[in-house]
């Protein structure tokens, strides 16, 4: 399945609403929502009021990504406000199987991000227990940054993993993702583009 998802920090939050019905007309498939906390980058985003507000005014799925440090003090939180997929930073928690299951009782999707240093191989002992693999392709917590190209081998090799596994988890990527390049990333297995 191929995807779409608009980042809302890519959005004119002045006119959130609008932005959110502009995405929905335009075929996107998720809202992408970057949750950062200063601490694990280096950036504020928003927080769980947007979130909450994001997640009431879209019928579209509603991604959230978690940057922030003890990811999961918040997942409940996060599920409350409406979220559909939490996904989490592997380099967040020395627990990630535990994050996984607690998401999924919530009754949510399950992802797991990877900043662009980290290898994919990271995840290889519980790719069968999640539901989605963002591959982060820019420094994480900033948007408007040129896709990093060493990402490329990581959707690769991610790709190989879930066909030699026979799983069927989703693999996203963001950051400097645009028309020029989309293509050529879908080629390489990616499933949802996050831009």
């Amino acid at each position: 399945m191929k995807q779409v998802s608009a980042s809302i920090l890519s959005a004119n939050w002045l006119v959130l609403g609008e932005e959110l019905r502009r995405a929905e007309e335009a075929g996107c498939d998720c809202v992408h929502i970057d949750v950062t906390d200063g601490h694990f980058v280096g950036n504020l985003t928003m927080g769980m009021d947007i979130t909450r507000a994001v997640c009431g005014a879209t019928s579209l799925r509603k991604d959230v990504h978690l940057m922030i440090e003890e990811p999961g003090r918040f997942i409940k939180a996060f599920a409350d406000a409406g979220a559909d997929s939490i996904t989490f930073h592997a380099e967040a928690t020395a627990h990630p199987i535990e994050l996984i299951r607690e998401i999924k009782r919530q009754g949510k999707l399950a992802g797991v991000a990877l900043d662009p240093a980290t290898p994919v191989e990271t995840l290889e002992h519980y790719l069968d227990q999640v539901d989605l693999v963002l591959l982060v392709a820019v420094c994480v917590g900033f948007g408007g940054q040129k896709f990093i190209d060493a990402v490329d081998e990581k959707i690769r090799r991610l790709a190989a993993m879930r066909n030699e596994k026979n799983l069927s988890f989703e693999i996203q990527v963001d950051g400097g993702i645009n028309t020029a390049n989309g293509a050529q990333k879908r080629a390489l297995g990616v499933d949802n583009l996050v831009g």
